[in-house]
């Protein structure tokens, strides 16, 4: 295991985010002598009837966690490969404005220190792993 801390874990469903703060309390008031089975029977058969507007806030919600999610995988993946190849990570107090999203950091292997590049740059640059998705 790296010391970089553990994968980022993936984030919950639209559905299992119905469930967890809504569904289970409304199928346990209606029915509560239903089991943990019987429970996720129903729930499942509530979230397939539900209208694609009562979804959406779920769905939103989930869509967002994912795209943290994911931001948050690229980060810890970086942390690794710097790992791997016995990289120190740059220092915050190096780089004052390191938490700008649009500002990335580019590893130089002939002096072995960081440089800022902007996002839109270092995806035009030719040897450049990584592609828009724009």
């Amino acid at each position: 295991m790296s010391s970089c801390g553990a994968r980022p874990k993936r984030p919950l469903t639209a559905y299992l985010l119905w469930l967890n703060s809504y569904g289970r309390e409304l199928i346990k008031s209606e029915h509560p002598e239903f089991k943990v089975k019987e429970v996720a029977v129903r729930a499942g058969e509530l979230w397939r009837s539900m209208a694609a507007e009562d979804k959406s806030v779920w769905q939103e919600s989930a869509s967002v966690a994912m795209a943290k999610y994911k931001e948050d995988v690229e980060q810890w993946k970086f942390q690794v490969e710097l790992q791997m190849h016995d990289v120190p990570a740059p220092s915050p107090s190096k780089f004052p404005n390191s938490s700008d999203p649009e500002t990335l950091f580019v590893y130089d292997s002939r002096d072995k220190t960081f440089s800022p590049i902007c996002r839109d740059c270092y995806l035009k640059s030719p040897g450049s792993n990584y592609r828009s998705s724009s």
